[in-house]
């Protein structure tokens, strides 16, 4: 045997002993491999909700086995793997960070977690479960809980009875009891008694009664009936008279530029009475617009929560406000209430100066610096006025296969105001919700130059509408965009690509887009949820309104101001679905829908049928998207990759009219700083029209799904908390061959070789998830 061979074996057998799960398992004790429920009722008779039940019944048996990847404890074979640190070298790492210790039969307590599920199937309605446990040797080293259920009958509501007297409350309780969450014939269940309690609870605080609490509210059980339950709600006897009052309110005073420092001072100035409010701001800070929409207890009006949180959630979404706090007070002997809301202001202005790199999955790495001047509360509304300046360069470092320069400068400026209301012509229009309504305008200026190609001027103009509608659910309506572009010094060598390919001429034109757009978004995405959702839906439309004004030209085209303009209809959607499968490994699906309608002619090429504008196009590529594919590479449609006289040669500029976009991405916490992910990413865009000659690139049902592309790979994720740096190392599994169509290409796939590594690996170095 040879030395190499030796030493081959000698890993071979440290790894195998490392694998041995029970390696570090002491004498007379077993590594507990988890449980398992055997429920004795048939099938058929098990409750709807079984799932539930037994979810809950998994949730509470504790302590938990080792967590696995795939199958696999990796953690515990990391842990096994090292020895008793002496320090701070590789076995302190296997052994307290990267690792985690074998969880030991020793660790459970097998009557403590029968009481604890018999507990939770009572609070189901089980009243009458027996719960067995077991213990389940594996081997010499293993060993399993077994829990065996014997549920009995479920009991059910037969009846509820809402028990009250004559008084204000108690006619009032009746009064929600149509709502009540307890209906006759449910199962009964604890948790939906907590439930009505809390419903009861807030209705009442709606109501004025300020200092009720769930707690003033039981229910009793009678089961003695046969199978069935009765319960009465009522008033806790004993409950203090403070709760059984409704409350008015006395008095609400405002203090926007409140401090610790001044508190006996600001307590002795005047108020300003403002009607419902007063206003206590000697240094006049706010003017009372701020407060009118945002402060939603009035003075002499019934108490009421909604009112309440509105008017604290209002303030602090205002964004001018560093701290929020609320104090309520009862006069002495009365039914009144003086609420006082102290507000401490952020600074009123602030500068901020960033410097950034970044670095591009086609192979471009640059540099931008940004500095932003934010005035927080404008003309003393509230107003946030942000004057935006920026600089910046790029330049391609890898793959060079560009015949010109790719270098590009940009500088770029914008004007945006933010006012914490609806501005509209005609309405006061206040929706009585917790988020601040807002309205924004913005005017901004870009310059893109590019040397020895063209110098690209972009002037945008917008006004539009943000607001939210519930937690979850956001809007952005913006009426009025304009986008104006301006090219400058083309080169005769740009000039000649452009009119090999029509696409890239429009993408540098003279153009108008007078639009507006609309987005709907929902998200409610959290780490402890299973199942999380994002939907996002936009649509932009441009040159309606335009095309009745504009100047028609004796061929059909038109005009606004001597310039042509975009017309066209854009939707897209974009639904994500993120399932958490354990606490540390997460499945997350994404499919992107786009597809736009453009129409009209320009004058400056009547004969090129109508798309996009290039700013408005779908493109695919990059790693926030295909990541087996560099950005603006791929498409449109069954389009090969490029000859030696394609545009592509000059700069990536595949875009479309379609777009269709499938990412599955699997993610594993290794811990808290590290994090792995496989991925698999398919998808292509197409063109809505083109000329006879192009339309393989045309978007068509009968052949689109022969024309996606698939990519897979592999990433490595840092997460510092407030940053997430992304590595993905991704290949093509079906691309575009040139003169062979869509080829899938597993077989090709050869990591060893130099060549193959060069074309098909790509390196996406980003910021933040991809979705």
């Amino acid at each position: 045997m040879t030395i190499r061979q030796i030493r081959i074996l000698a890993i071979g057998l440290v790894l195998l002993q490392a694998c041995s799960t029970t390696r570090t398992v002491p004498e007379g004790d077993r590594l507990y491999t988890g449980h398992d429920v055997t429920w004795k009722q048939p099938q058929k008779d098990r409750p709807k909700d079984f799932s539930t039940i037994r979810s809950g019944i998994d949730e509470r048996v504790r302590p938990a086995p080792n967590r696995k990847f795939l199958g696999m404890p990796i953690k515990l074979w990391l842990y096994n793997l090292g020895n008793e640190p002496k320090g701070k070298g590789l076995n302190h790492l296997l052994r307290n960070k990267w690792g985690e210790a074998p969880v030991l039969l020793s660790q459970v307590r097998p009557r403590r977690i029968t009481n604890i599920v018999e507990s939770y199937l009572e609070d189901n309605g089980y009243f009458q479960v027996t719960v067995e446990d077991s213990i389940r040797n594996q081997g010499r080293k293993k060993a399993s809980l077994r829990l065996t259920v014997e549920p009995n009958h479920r009991y059910t509501i037969h009846r509820v009875r809402f028990d009250t007297d004559t008084g204000v409350i108690s006619k009032l309780i009746i009064q929600m009891a149509k709502e009540t969450l307890l209906k006759p014939n449910d199962f009964y269940s604890l948790d939906q008694i907590k439930n009505e309690r809390e419903r009861i609870h807030n209705n009442l605080k709606e109501e004025g009664f300020y200092y009720f609490t769930p707690d003033y509210m039981i229910v009793q059980v009678d089961s003695t009936l046969k199978g069935q339950v009765d319960l009465y709600v009522k008033v806790k006897p004993g409950t203090p008279s403070t709760a059984l009052r409704q409350y008015w309110m006395r008095s609400v005073e405002v203090f926007p530029n409140y401090d610790l420092t001044r508190d006996s001072t600001l307590k002795s100035v005047q108020a300003r009475d403002y009607g419902g409010y007063k206003v206590v701001d000697p240094d006049s800070l706010f003017k009372p617009i701020v407060f009118d929409r945002s402060v939603f207890l009035q003075e002499d009006s019934l108490y009421r929560i909604s009112s309440h949180n509105i008017t604290l959630q209002r303030l602090v979404n205002l964004g001018a406000f560093k701290f929020v706090r609320g104090n309520f007070r009862p006069l002495r002997d009365s039914s009144l209430l003086a609420a006082r809301f102290y507000l401490t202001p952020y600074p009123k202005r602030s500068l901020q100066f960033e410097v950034s790199g970044t670095s591009k999955s086609n192979g471009f790495v640059g540099s931008q610096v940004k500095i932003s001047a934010r005035n927080r509360n404008l003309q003393k509304k509230a107003n946030i006025l942000e004057i935006n300046l920026g600089g910046g360069f790029e330049t391609q470092v890898g793959g060079k296969t560009q015949t010109y320069s790719t270098n590009a400068y940009s500088l770029n400026a914008e004007v945006a105001l933010t006012m914490p209301r609806f501005y509209t012509p005609f309405i006061h229009f206040n929706p009585r919700t917790p988020y601040v309504p807002r309205t924004r305008v913005s005017l901004g200026y870009e310059l893109l130059r590019r040397p020895n190609m063209y110098t690209l001027n972009a002037m945008t103009a917008q006004y539009g509408y943000i607001w939210k509608q519930t937690k979850f659910l956001d809007h952005t309506l913006y009426p009025i965009a304009i986008t104006y572009t301006l090219p400058s010094n083309l080169s005769d060598t740009f000039k000649v690509q452009q009119e090999l390919d029509p696409a890239l001429k429009q993408s540098i034109a003279k153009q108008f887009i007078l639009g507006s757009n609309y987005t709907l978004t929902f998200n409610n995405q959290d780490p402890f949820r299973y199942h999380s959702f994002f939907g996002q839906f936009n649509i932009d439309v441009a040159g309606n309104l335009a095309g009745l004004i504009a100047t028609k030209q004796e061929d059909g085209t038109k005009q606004v101001f001597k310039q042509d303009f975009a017309q066209y209809v854009r939707l897209s959607a974009d639904g994500r679905h993120y399932w958490r499968l354990a606490n540390n490994l997460r499945w997350v699906n994404r499919l992107f829908l786009g597809y736009g309608y453009a129409y009209g002619k320009y004058v400056s090429d009547p004969t090129q049928p109508a798309t996009l504008p290039f700013i408005k196009q779908f493109f695919t590529g990059g790693s926030n998207s295909i990541r087996a594919f560099r950005a603006r590479t791929l498409g449109p449609g069954a389009k090969s990759p490029p000859d030696p006289k394609s545009t592509n040669l000059l700069l990536a500029n595949a875009a479309g009219d379609v777009k269709l976009e499938f990412n599955s991405e699997l993610r594993y916490k290794v811990q808290q700083l590290i994090e792995l992910a496989a991925f698999v990413d398919a998808g292509n865009i197409w063109l809505g029209r083109a000329k006879p000659e192009n339309q393989e690139q045309v978007f068509a049902l009968n052949r689109f799904y022969k024309e996606i592309a698939v990519g897979s790979g592999l990433g490595l994720r840092i997460d510092a908390s407030i940053l997430l740096i992304r590595f993905d190392v991704a290949f093509p599994l079906r691309k575009p061959v040139f003169n062979k169509g869509f080829l899938w290409l597993p077989d090709a796939i050869d990591i060893g070789d130099s060549n193959w590594r060069k074309e098909n690996l790509i390196l996406n170095i980003a910021i933040g998830y991809p979705f």
